[in-house]
């Protein structure tokens, strides 16, 4: 199963942080179009769009270039991509004119070598491509394979970084972002809301055992509070679990009152529950016009906690 973050019909070529050497790509379709002596060689990715390509070695004319598609429903190209993984050595001179895109029409031979995503799941194909009859169309795809390989290889690292990303920023007792995603995620929303000028909010909630709890009873406690502050929140908010006692939020709301209601909401919810926790909470309101960084805002919102011992961030988070 791939990483929630990681979206197969997404476009590798519009996402800004896929972490993918597609230089080497590049470098590997070169090698490919020498070793046998071929028109084009490109990499083809299977998306929501249709299939796209990827990376391509040299083409002056631009009919293989980074970012071209072709239709989803190509009955060809959705061969090559389901095909077996040993690939296909096609010879279009046997095949029928309507089932090949125009970009095609001079091309006499085809090889191609399915590229699968970790899961098993289509990402997409290698392909060359001449237009000469020559030795190519007696020679094997085989040589495609080790470029096949570093192709998934390459891919199966991706979506491992996004599982290590996920567990670093998430926290494991109630799937909220940590302290480390929060600082990481929010200067960026918070960037965004005061450029449409929203007012915001820093919520700080603390659980805080009465008399000795066990340690599973406050995990509890922390799931449910976390379950509660999820489902208070909308879209543009964030929320955090952001050390073993506190929960912080970020609101964005119409005036400063609103962050009254939040929390008397939150604690009258919270107080329904037969757990032996009580609930602090102190919050922070800041205008559109603020240019309050979001550390010295943290720092101003969990000083309102009466147990609060807060350390002042050592680095600029924005």
């Amino acid at each position: 199963m791939l990483p929630d973050t990681v979206k197969p019909g997404r476009s590798l070529l519009e996402q800004d942080n896929h972490g993918l050497n597609l230089v080497r790509w590049m470098q590997q379709c070169e090698l490919m179009k020498h070793y046998y002596q071929a028109d084009k060689v490109f990499v083809l990715q299977k998306t929501d769009a249709g299939f796209e390509i990827i990376v391509s070695a040299a083409d002056s004319g631009l009919r293989f270039a980074p970012g071209k598609q072709f239709e989803l429903n190509s009955p060809i190209l959705q061969k090559m991509t389901s095909s077996s993984v040993e690939g296909l050595n096609l010879d279009l001179t046997k095949t029928v004119s309507e089932e090949l895109p125009k970009e095609y029409s001079n091309a006499l031979c085809i090889l191609s070598r399915p590229v699968s995503w970790p899961d098993g799941s289509e990402f997409g194909c290698l392909c060359v491509v001449n237009a000469h009859a020559n030795e190519i169309q007696n020679v094997s795809p085989m040589m495609l394979e080790p470029f096949q390989i570093l192709l998934q290889q390459d891919l199966a690292l991706l979506c491992q970084n996004h599982r290590i990303e996920a567990l670093s920023m998430r926290d494991q007792t109630t799937g909220m972002l940590n302290s480390y995603g929060f600082i990481m995620m929010a200067p960026r929303q918070l960037n965004l809301g005061r450029r449409f000028g929203a007012h915001c909010g820093i919520i700080f909630f603390e659980l805080l055992p009465n008399g000795d709890v066990e340690q599973e009873v406050q995990e509890r406690g922390h799931r449910e509070l976390a379950n509660l502050l999820l489902g208070t929140l909308r879209a543009a908010d964030m929320a955090a679990h952001f050390d073993e006692t506190k929960f912080v939020l970020l609101v964005f709301i119409d005036m400063e009152r609103d962050l009254e209601h939040i929390i008397r909401r939150v604690e009258k919810q919270f107080a329904q529950s037969p757990m032996p926790l009580t609930l602090d909470s102190s919050a922070c309101f800041f205008a559109p016009d603020s240019t309050a960084k979001l550390a010295p805002m943290l720092e101003s919102a969990q000083a309102g906690l009466k147990s609060s011992e807060f350390a002042p961030f050592k680095h600029d988070t924005e």
